[in-house]
């Protein structure tokens, strides 16, 4: 059974250890998950950017790690655990890149914003990283179950931005609302449905408002790429 840890924070994420999925931080840690904390700086140009923390859940207490590379070293020890468990990597990752002298970088996508590269090596692995990935099986796919209620609806105009790709949303074309919280303020940031509906394979109807406000056609369109 997993152990939770109290912790708060207006902005932060936790990635579980066992599944690797990323969610919101509402008072309580999963133990052994890695939590990434943001803060917001207003540069001297007046350029707003994103610090991020990163920290991990002890069973006494939320510890700082010296950087992301810190919480990478863990995450491929982790990595390492579930695909020798599951014989297949974990989802949201992929092969990344080969080095002479035997190690291998996987590409760990934990969000749109938060991406690591894990490095696997002779030592993590127990033998020759490329070796090892070759034998594993992709990531099966798994039903997208979130945490709070995602929405879809046809865009009201074509000034919205897709958060996944940048480009310009079109009036009337079908766009995806993924739940952001900012200071416990729920905004939602919009993407186009095919910028992000393979990433939210399996959603519950009842987890993503709007569906039944669709037409008919909208709902096939959308019926077709998320459970079928």
């Amino acid at each position: 059974m997993t152990e939770w840890i109290e912790f708060s924070h207006d902005w932060a994420y936790y990635i579980t250890s066992d599944t690797f999925d990323m969610n919101q931080v509402r008072g309580k840690v999963p133990v052994g998950s890695i939590v990434l904390v943001k803060e917001q700086e207003v540069l001297d140009t007046g350029v707003t950017i994103t610090n991020t923390d990163y920290k991990i859940a002890k069973d006494d207490a939320v510890v700082n790690l010296v950087d992301k590379r810190a919480a990478s070293k863990i995450l491929a020890k982790l990595f390492v655990e579930y695909m020798k468990k599951h014989n297949e990597y974990p989802h949201n990752s992929s092969f990344d890149k080969a080095f002479k002298n035997g190690n291998v970088d996987v590409l760990f996508k934990a969000s749109d914003y938060d991406k690591f590269k894990i490095r696997l090596t002779h030592a993590i692995v127990g033998g020759d990283p490329e070796e090892f990935l070759m034998n594993l099986n992709r990531s099966s796919r798994k039903k997208f179950v979130p945490g709070d209620d995602w929405k879809i609806e046809p865009a009201k105009s074509g000034r919205s931005t897709c958060k996944s790709c940048g480009g310009k949303i079109e009036k009337d074309h079908l766009r995806i609302g993924e739940p952001d919280y900012f200071q416990d303020h729920l905004n939602y940031k919009l993407h186009h449905f095919v910028c992000k509906a393979d990433e939210i394979w399996g959603i519950p109807k009842d987890k993503l408002f709007g569906y039944e406000n669709l037409t008919d056609d909208q709902k096939e369109e959308a019926s077709k790429v998320l459970w079928e």
